[in-house]
């Protein structure tokens, strides 16, 4: 029998609470939990921290992660939804969990890839937003509900998750919450229609009824633009993202660190600042329709994203974008980054060919220092530069523009 550790689970409780409190707190919980309790494995591989990371459910709350060095092993395991079920084995005594898997030699299923709708994120890997408590919750009950085959015998459990699962289903209106909500409400719809048939109790017919008018309701009102619900949505998620001190703080924190030099948004260089605006708002202008590329009208915004079914990692892109956007506003000087004048500097380093000088300057927005060094050789070894003694100059066009970092040994190191 293979058994994984549960760890982190004092970390599950409020952070206002003192380290001894959480601590007295996990181990108390840890303990009263008995041999057998049915626990649920969730991969999280949009989780900023660790991409591998799989979290452990009990009663459909995040009680900790399954140890870092073992989730090589529990992969595998993991079905199409990236989920599995786990029985609670033993305790340390203290705040460590350990779990087995049932039939853990069963062969795997293997993950649908799904194509991406929106521009690669202009944050790169480095910087990733954590998705809400709540839209954690649903990934899990939705996708366990999905598995039911209701039935007279499932009917108990099934009730159980869709009772769960009512109050999270308006979080959001990415594509994986609209194929969930569509496929439950026609499971429950078969269910309704054989209830007789099972010889459901009053109170069980009475709930499967209820439960699915609502969600029918919740599915119309997502086709129905008249009273915007997509809107209203799509704007409440991002006001409920943007009040999340905890995800903001990370999106905020990794940001500055990986763009703004490690320096906080209003202690970082102006120019940078600038280049740093306009680089964001080229990836809204390069969006497949116009509704997406101004920040200005989340309404447009909202109604398009409801018809264009992006993944919730998409969604969470773009609201990442529309939060640094405003952030950097609110430091700005008020000038914008003249590319114009850039191009103009750069033209005849670029044997005056307007489009080499474009291109140069759209690529090397958002990139480390180490690749626009590459890019420059690359252009010198190409000739694409009109001479090696060009080089010194476009460096200097870089370095007054603090597109190139200012530091005088990096400085030095190129224009040798």
């Amino acid at each position: 029998m293979t058994e994984f550790t549960v760890t982190g689970i004092r970390y599950q409780f409020p952070m206002e609470l003192s380290q001894e409190v959480r601590t007295q707190m996990a181990e108390k919980y840890v303990t009263s939990l008995e041999k057998g309790t049915p626990v649920v494995l969730v991969a999280e591989p949009e989780n900023p921290m660790d991409a591998q990371a799989i979290a452990v459910y009990i009663d459909y709350e995040r009680i900790g992660y399954i140890d870092k060095e073992e989730t090589a092993q529990v992969h595998p395991l993991l079905d199409e939804n990236q989920q599995c079920d786990a029985l609670v084995e033993r305790n340390d005594g203290h705040i460590t969990l350990f779990v087995t898997i049932p039939g853990a030699t069963v062969k795997p299923h293997v993950m649908n890839s799904r194509d991406r709708v929106l521009p690669v994120s202009p944050l790169g890997q480095e910087v990733k937003m954590p998705f809400t408590k709540a839209e954690n919750t649903l990934q899990v009950v939705a996708c366990r509900l999905m598995k039911i085959e209701p039935k007279k015998e499932t009917i108990q459990e099934f009730l159980k998750l869709a009772e769960h699962y009512v109050p999270l289903m308006k979080i959001s209106i990415c594509n994986d919450e609209n194929v969930w909500r569509n496929t439950i409400m026609k499971k429950l719809s078969e269910a309704s229609a054989q209830s007789k048939d099972w010889g459901l109790t009053k109170e069980q017919t009475g709930a499967l009824t209820d439960i699915y008018k609502k969600v029918r309701a919740c599915v119309g009102d997502m086709h129905r633009t008249s009273d915007h619900w997509p809107e209203r949505v799509f704007k409440q998620h991002l006001q409920t993202v943007k009040a999340d001190k905890e995800i903001t703080d990370h999106l905020y924190q990794k940001y500055c660190k990986t763009f703004l030099d490690g320096k906080d948004f209003s202690e970082a260089d102006k120019s940078r600042v600038r280049l740093e605006l306009r680089r964001l708002r080229i990836w809204l202008e390069n969006m497949p329709c116009s509704e997406l590329r101004n920040p200005n009208d989340l309404d447009a915004m909202a109604l398009r994203v409801n018809y264009m079914h992006l993944s919730r990692t998409e969604i969470y892109d773009l609201f990442s974008v529309l939060l640094l956007i405003e952030k950097l506003d609110e430091v700005s000087d008020g000038r914008t980054f003249d590319e114009e004048e850039v191009i103009q500097k750069l033209l005849h380093i670029f044997c005056g060919k307007r489009e080499n000088a474009q291109a140069f300057l759209k690529d090397i927005l958002g990139l480390k220092p180490t690749q626009i060094t590459e890019l420059v050789n690359q252009l010198v070894s190409e000739r694409t530069i009109s001479e090696i003694s060009k080089k010194r100059d476009l460096w200097q066009v870089l370095h007054e523009y603090n597109i190139y970092p200012k530091s005088e040994s990096n400085w030095n190191s190129q224009v040798k």
